[in-house]
């Protein structure tokens, strides 16, 4: 039988299982151990990249504010022990966890094509720590927040496994201890209006005259960590884009730096110069328990 793709979280690889590998037999994805991944650190899972390529670059407030989408379903599929995978008909999966150390509360999960390899939905169970709620802290258990995101061409009726899915926590996870209310439920469909970057505002006193990767969000909590003064010189984004696609975009600029420097590893990269009299430098890397983001800092030289 053939399989075109093999799927795997940021923290683990799904394989395919040699038992089930039969004609007559359905195949079956087990779980196999960070140790057992590919040597090379750049490497992308493949389920990671598929759920980026699904996502692109939408973001909101779900577990945290405004974070990339894509970065918030992979973080809600990161705990090994609540890693669950379910058979449909017609060569779909649903495959979930929760996320790492908030228990039932936020918890992802993938409706997957298994001929393809792509996400066809992508559901969060959350709670909206995001932005609006920073001052009065999170909703609890009683009033959860279910957010179902379709693929172009797929429906609600689709997705309904996800639906399903959302309402199978145990009580015992959920921090009070009771059996878990969705007050809303909300359906996206993720066309090119939300998978697209949305318009980055500069911090006050952040040249203009400095480029902004294109396809880059702010990465709100890091530039949130900055001092007022700070923030006038340096500005954080997020990208599902490679280190070396940023690089490239920085080397290629027109006019072109002056002075121009870059060096780049497997993870991460810089490219310093200056352009109309101001100095900048472009640091990009990506972290290690989330090789499908690259974290982007631009710096303005005192």
């Amino acid at each position: 039988m053939p399989f075109r793709f093999r799927l795997a979280l940021s923290s683990y690889f799904l394989t395919l299982s040699a038992a089930t590998v039969c004609a007559a037999s359905t195949p079956q994805l087990v779980l196999a151990p960070e140790s057992e991944r590919a040597p090379q650190t750049s490497q992308v899972p493949a389920l990671d990249r598929a759920v980026t390529d699904f996502a692109g670059l939408a973001s909101g407030s779900y577990y945290w504010p405004e974070g990339l989408l894509a970065e918030q379903l992979i973080a809600g599929l990161a705990s090994r022990r609540h890693r669950q995978q379910q058979a449909l008909p017609g060569g779909k999966r649903v495959l979930s966890s929760y996320r790492l150390p908030n228990g039932g509360s936020e918890r992802s999960a993938l409706l997957v094509d298994d001929s393809s390899g792509e996400v066809l939905a992508a559901a969060l169970a959350h709670r909206e720590c995001g932005v609006k709620s920073s001052s009065t802290g999170c909703r609890d258990d009683q009033h959860a927040v279910l957010s179902i995101f379709l693929r172009p061409g797929i429906d609600r009726a689709q997705a309904q496994p996800l639906v399903e899915w959302s309402r199978t926590v145990p009580k015992e996870d959920l921090d009070s201890g009771k059996e878990e209310k969705f007050e809303k439920t909300e359906y996206t469909t993720m066309d090119a209006a939300h998978t697209k970057a949305r318009p980055i505002t500069r911090p006050k006193g952040f040249s203009q005259a400095v480029p902004l990767y294109p396809r880059a969000v702010l990465h709100y909590t890091g530039q949130d960590a900055l001092s007022d003064a700070k923030a006038r010189r340096v500005l954080r984004l997020q990208t599902v884009d490679t280190v070396e696609q940023v690089l490239a975009f920085y080397k290629k600029l027109s006019p072109p730096l002056e002075g121009i420097q870059s060096e780049a590893d497997e993870r991460s990269g810089y490219v310093l110069g200056s352009l109309k009299g101001i100095a900048f430098s472009v640091n990009a890397k990506v972290p290690r328990d989330m090789p499908a983001i690259t974290n982007i800092e631009i710096e303005i030289a005192e």
